[in-house]
């Protein structure tokens, strides 16, 4: 799989890590890391890696948003149950989605990005309830330039041990690291409402 990810990066330059985040399902921990394996390398410019990111992301949750905002959550539960199967995506977790931004409000945005069931998902839940969009996109930005910055810059300083990060990155390591987020979260935002 990441033999394709990485001919598309070096064919299409920017462009092609905005698409990958974009349109195709690449997941952005392989992308970026890439990406700034190749700016380290001296072909991409690392600030315009993470910018094609941030783009690609950014752009990529307006249609859910506006979905959200004008199809409404009840229609939005009807299609998904109808497609499930096609489109990978569940009523489960529509509902969960809103379940976080109804209990976490704006804040969940911010930590959208570090999630990657959230990432496209907590759009739907911010058109539903139909926040601000400039907030929705600034929450999203700054979300999007520390998540994505940050696997720009771990492949940038790792170089030659680029290998590593699929090591270190793996299914069950990004499992933790998300479950120790959670608990984290979980704690500060128990603690702030007493």
């Amino acid at each position: 799989m990441l033999a394709e990810p990485s001919n598309i990066v070096t064919s299409l330059g920017y462009l092609g890590i905005f698409l990958l985040i974009f349109v195709f399902p690449v997941p952005q921990e392989l992308i970026l890391p890439l990406a700034g394996f190749m700016s380290a390398q001296g072909k991409f410019s690392l600030p315009y890696v993470v910018i094609a990111g941030v783009m690609g992301s950014t752009i990529g949750s307006l249609p859910w948003y506006y979905a959200g905002r004008y199809v409404g959550e009840a229609r939005l539960q009807a299609w998904v149950k109808h497609r499930a199967r096609w489109i990978k995506l569940s009523a489960d977790d529509l509902h969960h989605a809103a379940k976080w931004f109804n209990r976490y409000g704006r804040r969940v945005i911010l930590l959208s990005q570090f999630i990657p069931g959230m990432r496209t998902l907590i759009a739907l839940p911010a058109g539903v309830n139909r926040m601000n969009l400039g907030l929705f996109l600034l929450y999203l930005i700054l979300s999007a330039v520390l998540w994505q910055g940050a696997l720009a810059c771990t492949g940038y300083f790792l170089g030659a041990h680029y290998g590593l990060i699929n090591q270190y990155l793996g299914p069950s390591s990004r499992l933790l690291v998300l479950v120790s987020l959670l608990v984290f979260v979980g704690c500060w935002l128990i603690k702030r409402s007493r």
